[in-house]
Formats: C-alpha cells, structure tokens, sequence
C-alpha cells in the first residue's frame, strides 16, 4: 500500500523531453562543440594570466620593502635582546587593580609607578590607572625618575599589546592617547602637546608653573615621542606585513591604526591631504623656521620628531594604496609636496638644502625635491614636462633643466655685473624721497644721543627699577600681555623709541628680546622701521642674545633700517653684526644695500665691514656666491630624485634574487621573460607596469653617464664626482647581482 502511494506521487516526464534530455549532446553539431572548447580554454588562459598577474605584483612589493624589512627586523631583534629582558606575562586579579586605583586616588603615585614598573612580569593596566598617572605628571609634577618608570611601562605595553593585535588592543590605545582631564581624543592630546613643545604655549588645565618650563616641555616632547614610535611601529608591522603576503588580498578600506585615527576623519580616507595633516605639515614648516633662528638641542628634536611623524603618515599612506591596489603616489606630488615647497618659499638656500635633507622619508623627500625643482625651472621659464615622476623624467627632462639653469645663472650674474650701481629705486624709497624732497644721501636721521645723555637716561630708568614685590607682579603681567597685533611691550616702547620703559622691561627676569608679534616682527624690527636709535643701541648693549638674522619673508633688520631711511640705525647694526647681515636676502632676492638709493651711503655702510672694498667687486663676489649656492642646491634636489627613485623601487637589487631570497618560486618560471615582453605581458597593472618601465630606464643608466657628467660641467665639482660614482656603483652591483641570480 505504502509502495503505491509513493509510485502515484512520483513525476511524470513527456517522451519528446525524456529524448532530448538523453540524447541532447550527440545531436551537438562538431562547429558548436570546438566553439565551447575554445571559450573555455579562453576562460582559462584568463584566469591563469590574472593569478599571474597577482603573484607578480605581490612579488614586486615585496622587492621593494624587502631590504627594508630585514634591515629592521635585524636592527629590533638587536635592540630587543640589549634592553629588554625576558618578561613573562601574568594576569593581575581586579582586587588588585582596584588596590593600585585606590592608591592613585590617594595620590600616591610613586608607589603606584614602583609596583607597574618592578619585577619580571608584566600586565596591562587599566587606561583609567594609566590616565591619573599622566594627569599627575601633565599637571606639572615632573619626577624625573618616575616619569621615566611610566615611560618603561608604556612602551611595554605597546612590545606585549601593540595596536595591531586586535581591535580591542585598538581602542585601548585610541582611550589612552587622549587628555587625561578632557578626553577629546588622539588628535587633540598631540596637538597640545606640540603646542606645548613648539609655542611654549601652556597645555589645557594647566598654570604654568615658574622656573618648571623647561621640564615640563621635556615631558611633553617625551610623550610626543611615544607616539611617533607607536606610529612608526604599526607602519613597520604593514610592511612586515606585505613582504610576508599577511595582507595578499585586496582590501576595501585603510588598514585601521592609531594613524588612522588620528589624522584621518570617516570622510576623509580617500583624500591624503586632510586637515590634521595640513596642520601637521604646518607644524613641520614652523619648526624648521624656529630653528633657523635659535639652533638648540631640543628645537632641533622637535624639528626632527614632526618631520619623522610626517614622513611616517606619508610612508602609511602609500602602503594602504599596495593594500587598496590604488595609484595614491599623485597625492602626495600634487597636494602634499607642492604646500611644503610653497611653504619654505623664503628660507634661504642653506636653510633650503637642511630642510630637504632632514627629511627622513624617501618618498616624501623625493617629491618635495621634485615640486622645488620644477618651481625653480618655472621661474626661469625653463618647460619641465607635466606627467607624473618617473626615471624617465628625472633623466630625460631634469637632466637638461640642470644644464639651464646654470647657464640661467650665468647670464644673470653677467647682466648684473653690467648694472651694479644703477639698480632702481624701490618704492618704498620713492616715497620716502617725496617726502623728504631729496636723495637719501640727505636725509635726515636721528643723531647719536652723547654718552653722557645716555648714561643718565640709563640710571633714571635702572632707579625707576627698584620697584616692589607688587610691582613686580604688575610688570610681568605688563611684559607677557599682547594686543590685537601680538605686540609685547618691547613692541611698544621701541616703536614709541622709550628707552626708559625699554630699560625697565629688560630688567625683569625672562624677559625675550626676540618675542615676535603675530606677524613675525621682534622689538628690534620695529625699533629699526621707526627710527628708534636709542632704543637700537640699547638693545645692541645690553641683550647679547638678541636675534639680528630675525626675518620676516626675508626682511631683517639692517632691510628694515635701511628701506626707511634710518642709515645711522644701518650703521649700528653693521658695527654689531659684521659683514653676514650684508649678505641676507629678502624674498624677492634684494639684499640690504639694495634699499640704498646713494651710491656714497652705499660704500660709507660696506666699508664699516669690508674696508677699502668697491660696490663693484661686492656685488660680484655675491653675486657669484648666490649663483654657485643655487647650482650646488640644484644638484642636492636632482641627487634626492635620482637616487631616492632608484631606492623607493629597490631597482639595483634583481628582481629574482628577491624572490628566491621570499620563497617566491611560483613566479620565478615567468621572469625568463626580457623587460619588454614583461611590460607587454602585465601592461594592465599600473604597478607591475611602472616597476619594469623603471627597471629597463635603469638599465640604461650607464648610456646616460656621458650626458650627465657632460651636462654637469659646471656644478660643484666634489659632488658631481659623488653623483657619477653612486650611479656606476649602482649598476655595477645591479649587473653582479643578476649575474650571480642566473
């Protein structure tokens, strides 16, 4: 019964459908059946060339960070095994965590640091431990020996936990990098910090505590640190990462970091250029500039820490465009690079040549090098070609800029041999003339005060010194506040020329001569434009710190004195400076004689530093100078691309000794192939197709040593030979290496 109950419920199929369905494939015509095995021999040459494709391009990163990678894996290993010895870790009960919270409630700290710190064993802290530990140190209380024991645990913590362990590990450190009072996140946290280390500015909730300064930036700068090696640390992992194959497959959005976080708003992770990195390069470009005005140990650090942060941001950038399989590198030449060469338009040429070279990034060295290059090709109306950086480029059409250029320079330094004394008068001058009615020969300036006039006006202000304890607090409020302008009360009195107000304002201890208003003008710069000569000598006499180099677009104060009128102010200042003030060039290259209309005020001022010396041969000896400045910078930029380039792509090192070096031996049978057929055979990647048109550029560097050696004849004669060396060594060892590779 069950059986034909089953049997009535089973389908039924007509015979017609029952004969197509078994004999469907012999009634198949033979045309039809070459056509299927032809498309489907097709799909499979398809595929196969795709995973080609793929592997090679896989293949090709790993070339470039390869060197990269195991030169920091050896140096970390190293370092790993010096300073840090074996620390087990251990989980510590909430009981005892709470025991630790409570006694930094009770604030005690310094137990609290000591039980983190002592012993072989290390765990995790709470961020809400950690955050009363910075806020104990953030608001002033700079133990030293402390600080140091927070700073060992954090950096344990970042070799046990890094960010990148999971996304937890993330949010912890993104909840532990932020003001421990205010919690407005990572961003906020950095930029009080660099306010802090950078401005001198006071971080939030916090009075500056007097004669403490200078600790209290030494912690800021501590911290700020961290946060460069953290960061350094996550791109470091990513390019482990890529050279490994961990991250092989292509992925939707950017690897997510601290860095990320940090510098990138949800809506800004296709933009490279973003508003914290603006303000970043920003920083970058105020650093260099402070410490071309004051040179010291812990300017210089924080020079270098945000030009490494930026590099690293720039580094992490182009490995989220491997990860992403997109061409992000027009970004950093078009957006990032072009803002910092317009932004150090005014440093001088050995403060250009600094700026370049202490950027520690390849990539963003390289680019800044180029947007400076083809700046100053475009202002000698030399065509520079507007593709994207390639070494065809750098070879082909820099090269011949090169040899421009210093024929541009040539010609200049003759013509202005010709017009040395009969330069035009600059406007400013005109209209100080008109006002006058005369040349400047007869203008009239203020006199010396004699020095008897001058020592009693002294005393009266040093008598008027000897003020009260209040008084004292009222003057220095008097000498930090600032008007809308910025200006100080150094500002002031020297604009006004009170000497005695001056005199007493210096008397208080801390008092900055070089305080620059909002524009960039210090007391002196404004003493110099208003004509105020006691005030100038004043300054001169008794602040042996005080900045004569001082520029604003390049104006110091000698241009300052001199585009006014006030040549005895010129005097001064020569007198006190010598002859490199005479050499200083504004930004639109005019040097301080150059304000002078007078032909005897001209001779009268040099020869206070160059006695018996001729306008004339002054001139020339500058002139020559500026020009062989510009060409040995003109050789520094072409040097960073062309060797930077060569690096970036690792093409002196065989693609095929890498990947024997990787265990790449899937894609090693496909490199019998010549350079030309491998760019015809993966044209459809832009990077696999970029690599191999470098490479066989490359290879035809040594046809091009005769046209570099001949287009270089008149540059710095050491660093051609460098140059030329570095480029044969290159080749040579590219040309051993695929020798012993095959």
């Amino acid at each position: 019964m069950q059986n034909k109950k089953c049997l009535s419920e089973a389908q039924y199929y007509p015979l017609q459908y029952l004969g197509h369905y078994l004999f469907e494939n012999e009634i198949q015509s033979t045309e039809d059946i070459q056509m299927n095995y032809l498309l489907s021999a097709q799909e499979t040459d398809q595929v196969t060339s795709k995973m080609q494709l793929t592997k090679m391009k896989n293949a090709i990163i790993k070339h470039m960070y390869f060197a990269v990678t195991v030169i920091h894996r050896f140096a970390q290993t190293d370092q790993l095994n010096k300073c840090n010895p074996q620390v087990k870790s251990t989980d510590l009960s909430r009981h005892g965590w709470y025991i630790l919270q409570g006694l930094a409630e009770e604030h005690l700290f310094a137990d609290v640091i000591t039980e983190l710190a002592a012993g072989q064993k290390y765990r995790i802290p709470p961020v809400q431990l950690l955050h009363s530990l910075l806020e104990y140190f953030l608001l002033g209380n700079t133990d030293a020996i402390f600080f140091a024991k927070l700073c060992h645990i954090l950096y344990l913590i970042l070799q046990h936990d890094p960010p990148w362990k999971s996304l937890s590990m993330l949010k912890y450190y993104l909840d532990l990098l932020q003001c421990p009072i205010c919690k407005k996140g990572t961003w906020s946290f950095i930029e009080m910090l660099v306010r802090s280390c950078l401005y001198c500015k006071t971080i939030c909730h916090v009075e500056p505590v007097s004669g403490r300064e200078d600790e209290q930036k030494i912690v800021h700068k501590t911290l700020l640190k961290f946060f460069f090696d953290l960061i350094k640390a996550e791109v470091e992992f990513l390019k482990k990462s890529l050279v490994e194959g961990i991250n092989s497959q292509h992925q939707q959005v950017m690897p997510q970091t601290v860095l990320l976080k940090t510098f990138w708003l949800g809506s800004e992770a296709s933009v490279l250029f973003t508003k914290h990195i603006n303000i970043l390069a920003d920083w970058v470009i105020l650093s260099h500039r402070e410490l071309n005005r004051k040179n010291d140990a812990f300017r210089c650090e924080i020079a270098g820490l945000l030009s490494a942060i930026l590099g690293t941001v720039v580094e992490y950038w182009i490995i989220s465009g491997f990860l992403m399989d997109r061409n992000v590198f027009h970004q950093i030449a078009d957006d990032l690079a072009e803002y910092l060469a317009i932004s150090c338009d005014d440093f001088s040429i050995c403060e250009l040549k600094m700026f370049i070279c202490a950027i520690p990034s390849l990539w963003l060295q390289m680019f800044v090098a180029e947007a400076i290059l083809k700046h100053m090709c475009l202002q000698r109306n030399i065509a520079v070609p507007t593709e994207p950086l390639s070494l065809q480029k750098i070879v082909c059409s820099y090269l011949p800029a090169l040899r421009e250029i210093a024929l541009h320079e040539t010609k200049i330094h003759k013509a202005k041999k010709k017009k040395i004394g009969q330069q035009p008068c600059p406007e400013s001058q005109r209209a100080l003339q008109m006002l006058n009615g005369d040349k400047q020969n007869q203008v009239k300036v203020l006199p010396d005060l004699p020095n008897l006039t001058f020592k009693k006006l002294k005393a009266k202000a040093e008598a008027q010194t000897a003020h009260t304890k209040e008084n004292c607090y009222l003057l220095a409020e008097e000498v930090y506040k600032r008007n809308i302008k910025g200006e100080t009360a150094l500002h002031k009195a020297c604009i006004s020329n009170n000497v005695e107000r001056l005199i007493q304002l210096l008397s208080f201890p801390g008092t900055d001569i070089n305080v620059k208003d909002y524009a960039g003008w210090t007391p002196l710069h404004e003493a110099c434009n208003h004509g105020s000569t006691v005030c100038v000598r004043e300054i001169l006499q008794c602040c042996p710190e005080v900045d004569l180099l001082s520029q604003v677009d390049g104006v110091t104060p000698l241009h300052d004195a001199l585009s006014n009128g006030h040549v005895e102010i010129g005097k001064l200042l020569l007198q006190h400076g010598g002859p490199v003030l005479l050499q200083q060039r504004n930004s639109n290259g005019k040097l301080p004689l150059d304000c002078v209309e007078s032909a005897a005020v001209k001779e009268e001022l040099l020869n206070l530093v160059h006695p018996e010396e001729s306008i004339d041969s002054f001139y020339e000896c500058i002139e020559q100078e500026f020009c062989s400045q510009q060409r040995e910078l003109c050789l520094i930029l072409f040097n960073k691309l062309l060797l930077n380039y060569c690096s970036v792509y690792n093409l002196s090192s065989p693609l095929t000794l890498t990947l024997r070096e990787v265990t790449c031996s899937n894609v090693l049978p496909v490199m019998v192939y010549g350079n030309s057929e491998m760019k015809n055979t993966f044209s459809e990647d832009w990077l696999v197709d970029t690599y191999f048109r470098e490479l066989e550029t490359f290879q035809k560097l040594p046809q091009f040593l005769q046209e570099i050696s001949g287009n270089m004849f008149s540059f710095p004669g050491e660093q051609m030979k460098v140059l030329l060396a570095t480029i044969e060594t290159m080749v040579e060892a590219y040309q051993l290496l695929n020798l012993y590779s095959s």
